[in-house]
């Protein structure tokens, strides 16, 4: 059924008077009579609705026209998604089809928020109908189902990530695995991810050290995911706070104009590669010696300048000398020095220079987990990025108190999920 445009019509359904101005009606089925000028919204609904009941067998036209609560979506989603009991010989491949089941069933719902923009510009232009309500009511619970989907989806990868901490040997075959499988790809394989190669990526491997280009990868990543954390490179303390800056091992007694000058000019580019407005934190890698990876955070709302290094040697021999003999004190002096640099530049003003009134706090040898062998340093460091991104310091609890974000004394499966969140950046 339909009616011819006129600037004030009044269409019978039925029961119903409609006055629909300057816009045809037309039947679409389930919904009824809809307007012809966002019925085109009517069918990408349907078409989602039907996409996602390839995955969702309880999701119906019934169900999602009606009001329903987060907790009805839950426990179906925990019945189609059972916990995974991750059996030591299909541990990965259970998890792997669930997670693809889950990312596709995302990456259809994630449809909604066009559709509801476009539908409600539209229903905007004439009089509500009842189908219009109906529709609302079907969005607005696609995107209930959306954020159910998601938090089973992070509920999956906590279990996994788990069982990785909790079985590293299982974890240490399922990388070597896999470092085996992307062995042979092309050059063409890495194009998607900026600055990374295969032999960036084995340096995941076990027992292998980070290199700088994946260190960077997830600093940059990360901290422009975070909108507050200003990350610097690798390459940025060599450069302004140590006098080699290869080896990163003396710290430079004597700061400049000059060094004030490349510390502005690297906030700006970072600011800009980061696409920061604004951040109220900074995290610094540092590179000692081409053999160990720590790193320095400047947080201004907590007034904390904080050095972590998870070698236990250095923590403990350090913690127990006076302040002007330990390791890191000539570097605390310079990270000072740099954050009333970085004060000014975010229009604040620090003074920590002979200032004893100051209540800022500066740790050059903060409590963090250590690692237990010589290699995990870059993994480690990465992880306090996490951790300062997550809860703002570098934590030491219980894997019951920071779920997901715990440190292992085998970091081997923390390299097994960084190889993983990379290989799923890749295909983005």
């Amino acid at each position: 059924m339909s009616a011819r445009r006129s600037p004030n019509r009044k269409v019978q359904t039925g029961s119903m008077d409609l006055t629909i101005h300057r816009r045809v009606l037309k039947e679409c089925p389930p919904f009824g009579y809809v307007c012809s000028c966002n019925r085109e919204q009517y069918l990408e609904i349907l078409t989602l609705v039907r996409n996602c009941r390839a995955h969702l067998p309880f999701l119906s036209f019934r169900l999602l026209s009606t009001v329903a609560s987060r907790s009805h979506y839950q426990n179906a989603l925990d019945q189609t998604f059972p916990a995974l009991p991750f059996l030591p010989d299909r541990a990965y491949s259970d998890f792997d089809t669930q997670m693809k089941r889950i990312q596709n069933l995302i990456l259809q719902l994630s449809l909604v928020a066009r559709i509801k923009q476009i539908f409600i510009g539209s229903i905007g232009q004439h009089r509500v109908l009842p189908s219009d309500n109906v529709a609302l009511i079907i969005i607005a619970n696609l995107e209930l189902l959306l954020d159910n989907v998601q938090s089973k989806k992070s509920s999956l990868e906590l279990s996994w990530w788990k069982f990785l901490d909790n079985n590293p040997r299982k974890a240490q075959n399922l990388l070597n695995n896999l470092m085996k499988e992307i062995r042979p790809c092309s050059e063409e394989f890495w194009k998607n991810l900026r600055n990374i190669s295969f032999h960036d990526f084995s340096t995941l491997g076990p027992g292998r050290w980070l290199n700088d280009e994946i260190i960077n990868y997830f600093i940059d990543k990360w901290c422009s995911q975070s909108r507050t954390t200003l990350g610097f490179s690798t390459f940025f303390a060599g450069t302004c706070l140590f006098e080699d800056k290869v080896t990163c091992t003396v710290a430079k007694p004597v700061l400049t104009a000059q060094d004030e000058l490349r510390v502005r000019r690297s906030v700006n580019r970072r600011q800009q590669m980061l696409n920061l407005k604004a951040w109220d934190s900074v995290f610094i890698p540092i590179h000692e010696g081409s053999t160990h990876w720590y790193s320095a955070r400047i947080d201004f709302r907590l007034k904390r300048i904080d050095i972590y290094d998870s070698l236990q040697e250095t923590c403990i021999i350090n913690r127990q000398k006076p302040v002007s003999l330990r390791k890191n004190t000539n570097l605390m002096l310079n990270l000072m020095w740099l954050t009333e640099i970085l004060a000014s530049m975010r229009g604040d003003t620090v003074c920590l220079t002979n200032n004893p009134g100051c209540t800022w706090i500066c740790d050059p040898h903060s409590r963090v987990p250590f690692q237990p062998n010589a290699f995990d340093c870059g993994v480690h460091t990465l992880w306090h990025l996490k951790h300062i991104l997550e809860y703002r310091s570098v934590y030491s609890g219980g894997q019951d108190e920071v779920e997901g974000f715990s440190f292992s004394s085998d970091m081997v499966g923390k390299r097994l999920r960084l190889a993983m969140e990379l290989l799923q950046d890749r295909k983005l």
